[in-house]
């Protein structure tokens, strides 16, 4: 199987709700004292019983994987980067700690896509409303409107809404091609795009919302990292940017060639200057990097934006969905006006 239809296949089998219920529910085994091994058999056998039985073969391939040394590996495989990136600290940081640390990763990444989600759903209704009209309109309105006033008559506005409608009823797969190649386009920026304007980008959407998602994981894996006493030397970089995106690796590589010169955390951060994991977490890092339990003051920290995060992601898909609804709006008073103009020339005539 592909890596492309192995990810499709994972994100069906494995979507994020059933990610978050088994890291929970491992966790929880493990901070029961069952070993890793019988926790993923429990829980294996749980969802089996449940009906999931889908779930119950992950968990099934990952014991397997466990016995065969190459757990961290497999358990990357089936996770989007920002959740895989902890997994690969197994082995120096205790396995309940890497269980709970990605379940609140994949929490914090459902409230950023259901933030979006909420932020585009009334801008997006517009926008198909507005492509049925002029699609509709460029196959039945404006060739009736021509028979009775030709379009030479008509005015600027009036023969745009001709040529945009008549096109998109002719072409309506072009049009649909055109759209997804778009999405397609900006969904590989935000996840591979490193170089001039990236940092400029991460402070609008979507791109500032998976810095901040991807941003989040990084912390996470290094705040266990310190907890577990693993010196953050090469070898723990490397093995954060394995399962990461390009994107992730460039802003990770970045930190860690400044670490390698002597800088500590937070002064690496600063000098990368890609305000990477978050501007705002960059200069609290820096003043606290040093200081005596500067590992628990920042885990704190963290935790506390953490939970603010949700206001900043309210308050920037709200800035997002005022966009989108005042360019819909625009766009809808443009074809309206311009179907009143048509009306008028035909009335005229």
């Amino acid at each position: 199987m592909t890596g492309i239809a192995f990810r499709l296949m994972a994100a069906f089998v494995f979507g994020r709700a059933a990610r978050i219920d088994c890291f929970r529910t491992v966790a929880d085994l493990l901070e029961a004292e069952f070993p890793l091994e019988r926790a993923l058999d429990v829980a294996a056998q749980a969802f089996r019983d449940q009906g999931r039985a889908a779930r119950a073969r992950v968990l099934r391939r990952w014991r397997r994987a466990l016995t065969e040394d190459r757990f961290a590996e497999a358990v990357a495989r089936w996770l989007p980067p920002s959740e895989a990136m902890i997994f690969h600290a197994y082995g120096r940081v205790d396995a309940r700690l890497l269980f709970a640390a990605a379940a609140r990763v994949a929490e914090l990444r459902e409230r950023q896509v259901s933030a979006l989600r909420k932020a585009t759903a009334m801008p997006l209704v517009l926008a198909a409303g507005l492509v049925v009209l002029l699609w509709a309109a460029g196959g039945h309105f404006i060739p009736t409107i021509e028979t009775v006033s030709p379009p030479e008559r008509w005015g600027t506005g009036a023969r745009l809404f001709r040529a945009a409608s008549v096109r998109l009823h002719a072409n309506p797969l072009a049009f649909g091609a055109i759209l997804a190649a778009i999405v397609a386009a900006v969904a590989a920026a935000t996840v591979a795009w490193t170089g001039p304007g990236r940092t400029a980008l991460d402070r609008i959407p979507p791109f500032s919302f998976y810095r901040t998602l991807t941003g989040s994981a990084f912390l996470f894996a290094v705040l266990e990292f310190l907890a577990a006493g693993v010196d953050l030397n090469d070898r723990a970089f490397e093995a954060l940017k394995c399962p990461a995106s390009p994107y992730a690796r460039h802003r990770i590589g970045a930190i860690q060639r400044f670490m390698a010169r002597g800088a500590g955390l937070g002064r690496s951060m600063t000098l990368a200057g890609h305000g990477f994991p978050d501007p705002s977490l960059v200069p609290i890092v820096a003043a606290l990097d040093g200081t005596a339990g500067w590992e628990r003051k920042l885990a704190r920290f963290v935790e506390r934006w953490v939970a603010r995060s949700d206001d900043l992601l309210r308050t920037r898909a709200a800035v997002l969905n005022g966009v989108l609804l005042l360019a819909a709006a625009a766009i809808m008073a443009t074809g309206i006006d311009a179907l009143f103009s048509i009306l008028g020339q035909a009335a005229g005539h």
